[in-house]
């Protein structure tokens, strides 16, 4: 292609370099002897030949040069060109983080930092004896005794299985009182009971709180608890969390949900 471009390039200067002799010409200076006699009108359209050759080969190379600019800029490598597996080049679909949603409180609030999330089929209950609204699974049932109001699995040889949760009301601003006093009404009797002492520590909503764990047989079956306190409207409130002891994690969990969706109720 370029070649051919200087090729063109010749013939134009040869075309100029007639054009230029035919211009003499028609000024009657195209014979040898005229030619001699206007010696000074010859130099002066030798300069014009001169100059119109000159600017005709500064055209062509002009052309070739813009030329080789558009060829060299089809060719050349680049150094910005995204290749793929890049760690750095932005994907365009790559979505958003996916951010998960925790399920809400029985207010239907989600719960705070640090609180242990509601499972979203529980259902909110409030009682009038005991003055509390707190949330439980849907198909657990009902249990009141004289000690404080309880919802449990349902048991597969009994009616109740050994997981429950339950709220006991007791007068007064002294938890460990409230403590020793639910301890003796809900589990006193049972086989093989071991108790820890009464201990503070904070509940997951991070409010402080006393707590009483212990563990024993319940129908040939290894079961363990934990209360808490939570004191409010000039009451203390003892929640109650109660699972087979081979699932310490499960029994956890239910204390948080336990907390979190607690209220005290007027």
């Amino acid at each position: 292609m370029e070649r051919g471009r200087a090729a063109r390039g010749a013939d134009i200067v040869d075309d100029v370099d007639d054009v230029a002799d035919d211009l003499v010409d028609s000024r009657g200076l195209g014979g040898r002897p005229a030619r001699g006699a206007a010696a000074a009108d010859g130099d002066s359209m030798s300069f014009l030949r001169r100059l119109g050759i000159a600017l005709v080969v500064l055209a062509v190379a002009l052309g070739i040069g813009v030329g080789a600019g558009v060829v060299w800029e089809k060719v050349r490598p680049s150094g910005h060109t995204a290749t793929a597996g890049d760690p750095t080049t932005p994907s365009a679909s790559a979505g958003p983080t996916a951010t998960a949603t925790a399920p809400a409180t029985a207010g239907g609030a989600p719960p705070a930092p640090g609180q242990v999330a509601v499972p979203a089929d529980w259902v909110a209950s409030t009682d009038a004896v005991q003055k509390a609204t707190f949330s439980h699974p849907p198909v657990w049932k009902q249990r009141r005794d004289n000690t404080g109001i309880f919802y449990g699995e349902p048991g597969t040889t009994s009616e109740f299985g050994p997981t429950m949760i339950g709220v006991a009301r007791v007068a007064g601003s002294d938890a460990k009182a409230a403590l020793d006093k639910v301890q003796a009404g809900e589990f006193a009797g049972v086989a093989g009971l071991t108790k820890n002492p009464v201990s503070a520590t904070t509940d997951s909503s991070g409010q402080p709180t006393q707590e009483l764990t212990g563990a024993y047989t319940r129908e040939g079956q290894p079961v363990s608890y934990a209360m808490r306190t939570v004191s409010a409207n000039g009451a203390i409130y003892v929640l109650i969390v109660r699972g087979a002891t081979s699932a310490t994690a499960s029994i956890n969990s239910l204390m948080g949900a336990l907390r979190t969706s607690f209220s005290p109720a007027a």
